[in-house]
């Protein structure tokens, strides 16, 4: 700690010193000029700043400016989105005129590095990417991070769900976890968030993705895994705009299965219980059973739920009612049938999106503002889901004197987010697993036209009818204020002292009346829950900054303080016993019986978090050829005890090479290079609830013979530490001719002291405790590539790629006993020695994601391929060992009736150590369910007014298991749909089929739809995230119609994958068994500006 302080006071007094030796003012110029790009127009809004000073101005509608300096030594700074910054030195002159070159590739464009620091590209020294507005904005989006696929290098942003609302996954550079995740700390105008649910991507003015430690070090303890850093819209000086933007769009459900029709569904699932010998099905009531009822109540009785029949006199008139007919392939009778599924009704076939905003800013010499307002409405497809979010952002600066300026935002949110996991268990998972393959026989209504509800229960049924009976809120509001004031101390010494609040609260109601739980089984629990919640967060910082230039010395210096403090309060009840429908509320429920007390409950949380950090952070060049950054922060967390503090420093330098004189003959083709490279470390305690869990954590209360107490269920450790991730990096950057960017970088990433649970045995009587006992190693290469393909007055044409390779390792685990220190993992068959060999799960020199699986073979084609396998021996199947016919014609009576005879139709799999015994050890290796590489690449063609843009991403070189279509093909649900896949299996009229011979319920058991490779995907692609093809209106026009600006738009998200991949979203990169797929969106919008 006297370290740190010492080090603070010497930042401090070299501020001072550098104050002291500033010299007097001296004769103040007037300086004057027009600025026009490289046609000779006028150059609105470009921002012309006293080097070293908060001195400035901007350029009016005709392109002047003028401004007050101080001698004839400033340093005038011209700079402008879209152009090539430039420097100007006065000298005896009162007459600048500049010209501005178009910068295409964005190499002077500014960077955020935090803590309101900013810096040109060309003198960024650290890992950051930025993503502009112009593409934040194409789409439609719940959650700004979905703009973002692709257009990072090194960060993954997967969509791994299509529900309304919900929130990518990012990781960045490998993350920080032994399993590759790891979420980044959010920070939004400076107030740290959980996520961006709340931000509306159209107030967003950039985004910069903070990568390495060298530029993540100013946030010290929480920035491990990277941050994100979002700056909104603020006000220009000049003429006041609104701008009005409105987009629609029609979502379609991506859907990579297709299920059997209605008489294909009752061929294959009847013969499949037939080969079962599940032959009382076929009979009996059911979705492909014949005992069905078609006068009998669907409501009342499950006879009448299915419509599938043998054809008779008596029910022939349903033929004239739409029923259908097709030959029993059992028994050759005519079967009647009606086709249809609950997913008719449950599922919508298009949800409408909707996306509204409105803004204003404008701005004088004194004061600037930015004001917004926006609707953001997107429908789910199952239909009683959806998101609508209504956002309010407010930004304003005012000089109150010339030394003096206030700032003030404030953002408020409020969103109703509803989902099928509102509703039951499992969530959107479990409902499209049961909508899509939902039995095509089900009767809608009944004789007397009522609809039918239930199937087997009303979670399988009908949900259009259902959601009468069921009452669901989901709101949640936020709401964010900063206030700052900056003083500008002296020329080139200021002070910001900033307050931020960030509130969060949530609220959600679940109501059930009386409710058709099964056919003629009426639920009359009427069940009710409430719960709430509640965040304040407040933050409070100090920063004195130092900014001159001299000669040919450029220094930015800031120092800074801030207090954080976090609690979040919850409470929530649950009820059962309302007398009736119309009495929802749980005060009044029946609690005079005992039954009913017994079902009500309530539970209330507390939970809070402080810290206290010192940063700073000094940034030098000498003549833009050499520069260097360094920061450090001190941070002391309430999540600790005897490690409360903790050091994180960051360092990074890099070098212009261009700006050499030994480069002078390069300048004609070689616009810029610079070698940079940086070193830094971070910490987390993320994973801590903030309950103290170091300390021990205490259960729910129990009762010890007779006595009331409570019971510890976590250890305390008080010595627990910071994780910590330690980085290097090295990256090359070019640009050739101002029209072509290139890149390269490696980094090392180690993250050690990882958090983790230790398990205890039951006997100890407590679960687990926290320690630091892991150790991980991320390194990856980095390539980017811009280019500006042609350019003239009417035409450009641009494109963009870029790359990552990543590689990870586990370097360290706790001591457990096992080889390597594994956790969790399988053995298998080393295949080149035949040995046993542990992989998989989490061990000690290798990468996390392995997959390992059983490989198919063969299947058995006739009664002849059975003597290839006379001696073949399967032990793995639940329902008995699989014996060739050779070992079977040797087993007893007994041993026959516990084992099963291979047949013809079953898998054979592959015996990795050639001992004729197939066993949980014979499993090979499938690939890794983490992507080695990740990109994208954008293109873009505009001539005049019409622009077309298109952006890709992909994933390459990883596997996940397609559970899903195991599921459907094993008919592991007995009477469910199958795919279309299932008309492949083998039979003996198709005896070449690619899949094994389908049963019921895999003929309890046999394996031939076990985990294996036919069920193993690549999951390598390349989606269509984004083409947006807009035309803006001619001035004229626009003149005309009394606007500023018209554009016009047509865009599609996710329009396609390409990929070999069958699942919902290859993207997830794991099991989506039956998930939210994600969907395919055209959208239509207009911008205007007034």
């Amino acid at each position: 700690m006297k370290n740190i302080i010492r080090l603070i006071t010497a930042v401090l007094t070299a501020i001072c010193l550098f104050v002291s030796v500033d010299v007097a003012a001296k004769g103040q110029v007037r300086v004057s000029g027009r600025i026009l790009d490289s046609s000779g127009n006028p150059v609105v809004g470009v921002a012309v700043i006293e080097k070293g000073t908060a001195n400035g101005t901007i350029s009016d509608s005709e392109g002047n400016y003028t401004l007050t300096v101080e001698g004839s030594e400033a340093v005038l700074t011209f700079s402008c989105l879209g152009y090539i910054g430039q420097d100007q030195t006065t000298g005896n002159r009162s007459l600048i005129n500049v010209t501005m070159q178009e910068d295409t590739l964005n190499i002077n464009e500014v960077i955020v590095t935090g803590y309101g620091q900013t810096v040109t590209k060309d003198k960024l020294t650290a890992a950051i990417s930025k993503v502009s507005s112009e593409v934040l904005e194409r789409g439609a989006h719940s959650n700004v991070l979905q703009a973002l696929s692709g257009s990072v290098t090194g960060t993954r942003i997967s969509t791994t769900t299509g529900q309304p609302g919900s929130s990518p996954s990012i990781v960045i550079r490998g993350g920080a976890a032994l399993d590759g995740s790891g979420t980044p700390l959010y920070v939004i105008d400076g107030i740290q968030k959980p996520d961006l649910s709340d931000i509306n991507s159209n107030d967003i003015e950039s985004i910069e993705i903070l990568k390495d430690a060298a530029a993540t070090a100013l946030y010290g303890a929480k920035a491990n895994a990277g941050v994100v850093l979002v700056t909104t819209k603020q006000g220009k000086r000049g003429m006041a705009e609104i701008f009005f933007k409105a987009k629609v769009g029609l979502s379609y459900l991506r859907n990579t299965s297709e299920f059997l029709a209605a008489d294909d569904y009752l061929y294959y699932l009847r013969l499949a219980a037939y080969r079962s010998g599940n032959t009382a099905s076929l009979s009996a009531p059911g979705p492909y059973g014949t005992g069905n009822v078609y006068e009998a109540d669907g409501n009342a009785s499950s006879e009448g739920v299915y419509s599938t029949m043998f054809l008779t006199d008596e029910n022939a008139f349903l033929l004239d009612q739409g029923y259908k007919s097709m030959v029993d392939p059992i028994t050759g009778k005519t079967i009647i049938y009606n086709e249809f599924s609950s997913r008719d009704v449950s599922v919508r076939d298009v949800a409408i999106t909707q996306d509204y905003n409105i803004s204003a800013s404008g701005g004088n010499d004194r004061g600037k503002y930015y004001a917004s307002i926006g609707y953001y409405d997107e429908q789910g497809f199952p239909v009683i889901s959806g998101y609508k979010r209504i956002s309010m952002l407010g930004n304003g600066s005012y000089k109150i004197t010339p030394w003096l300026e206030s700032t003030s935002s404030f953002n408020f949110s409020q969103s109703d987010k509803l989902g099928v996991s509102d509703y039951i268990s499992g969530g959107e998972k479990n409902f499209f697993g049961i909508m899509y393959s939902a039995p095509p026989t089900m009767r809608r209504y009944n004789l007397d036209g009522e609809e039918i509800i239930c199937t087997t229960n009303w979670e399988n049924g009908n949900w259009a009818a259902a959601q009468d009976f069921f009452y669901r809120r989901h709101t949640n509001y936020r709401f964010t204020f900063n206030q700052g004031l900056k003083f500008n101390l002296t020329k080139h010494l200021s002070l910001k002292l900033n307050g931020m609040l960030y509130m969060n609260m949530t609220e959600v109601e679940k109501s059930n009346k009386a409710y058709l739980s099964k056919p003629g089984i009426w639920n009359e629990d009427r069940g009710r829950s409430d719960s709430y919640a509640r965040g304040v967060t407040q933050t409070y910082n100090a920063i004195l900054g130092y900014e001159n230039s001299w000669g040919d010395h450029n220094l930015n210096v800031i120092a800074g303080y801030e207090y954080y403090d976090k609690y979040n309060f919850g409470f929530n009840a649950y009820g059962q016993g309302a007398d009736s429908d119309d009495f929802i509320s749980l005060g009044y429920f029946d609690k005079t019986e005992e039954a009913n007390i017994a079902k009500i409950s309530m539970n209330s949380t507390h939970v809070r978090e402080r810290s206290m950090s010192f940063f700073g952070n000094v940034m030098y060049d000498y003549q833009g050829k050499y520069l260097a950054s360094f920061s450090a922060r001190y941070d002391g967390y309430s999540k600790l005890v005897n490690n409360k503090w903790g050091f994180f420093p960051g360092i990074s330098a890099a070098w212009n090479i261009h700006k050499e004189d030994f480069m002078s003959d390069t300048y004609d083709w070689l616009s810029s290079l610079k070698l940079r490279a940086g070193f830094g470390q971070n910490g987390n305690v993320n994973i801590l609830s903030g309950a103290y869990d170091l300390q021990g954590n205490y259960g729910k209360t129990g009762n010890y013979n007779g006595t009331y107490g409570i019971l510890i269920n976590k250890l305390p450790y008080p010595d627990l530490t910071w994780e910590k991730t330690t980085s290097v990096d090295v990256a090359l950057e070019a640009v050739f001719w101002n029209r072509l960017s290139a890149s390269v970088g490696v980094y090392n990433k180690v993250t050690s002291d990882l958090l983790a649970t230790v398990p205890y045995p039951s006997s100890s009587g407590v679960g687990s405790q926290y320690t630091n006992n892991g150790k991980v190693r991320n390194r990856g290469l980095e390539l980017e590539l811009d280019a500006t393909l042609y350019q003239s007055k009417d035409w450009m044409v641009r494109m963009g790629v870029n790359a990552t390779y990543m590689r990870s390792k586990i370097l360290q685990l706790p001591d457990n006993g096992n080889e390597n220190n594994r956790q969790g993992g399988e053995q298998v068959y080393d295949p080149h020695t035949g040995k046993l060999i542990w992989v998989g799960g989490k061990q000690e020199g290798q990468e996390y994601g392995a997959a390992y699986a059983f490989r198919m073979t063969d299947i058995i084609r006739s009664n002849k391929d059975l003597e290839r396998y006379a001696w073949y021996k399967d032990v793995t199947p639940a329902g008995g060992t699989i014996y060739g016919p050779g070992i079977w014609a040797t087993l007893t009576a007994e041993e026959q009736q516990k084992g099963q005879l291979l047949q013809p139709g079953d898998a054979v799999f592959y015996d990795v150590n050639g001992d004729q015994v197939i066993d949980q050890y014979d499993r090979v290796y499938m690939g890794n369910l983490i992507p080695r590489w990740i990109g994208g690449l954008n293109f873009s063609v505009a001539w005049k007014g019409l622009e077309l843009y298109a952006k890709f991403d992909y994933a390459l070189d990883y596997v996940a298991v397609n559970s899903r279509k195991r599921w459907y093909m094993g008919l592991f649900q007995g009477t469910f749909n199958t795919i279309k896949e299932s008309k492949d299996t083998w039979s003996e009229q198709r005896p070449d089929a690619t899949y094994p011979i389908l049963m019921y319920a895999d003929n309890k058991y046999r394996n031939n739809y076990r985990v294996s490779d036919i069920f193993y995907d690549d999951c390598s692609y390349l989606c269509a995230r984004d083409i947006t093809l807009s035309y803006t209106l001619p001035d004229k026009i626009c003149k005309a119609i009394r606007m500023k600006r018209l554009t016009l738009s047509v865009t599609g998200q996710n329009l396609f994958y390409l990929t070999k991949s069958s699942l919902y979203s290859p993207e997830y990169g794991a099991d989506d068994e039956s998930g939210y797929g994600i969907p395919r969106t055209v959208l239509f919008g207009i911008q205007a500006t007034f």
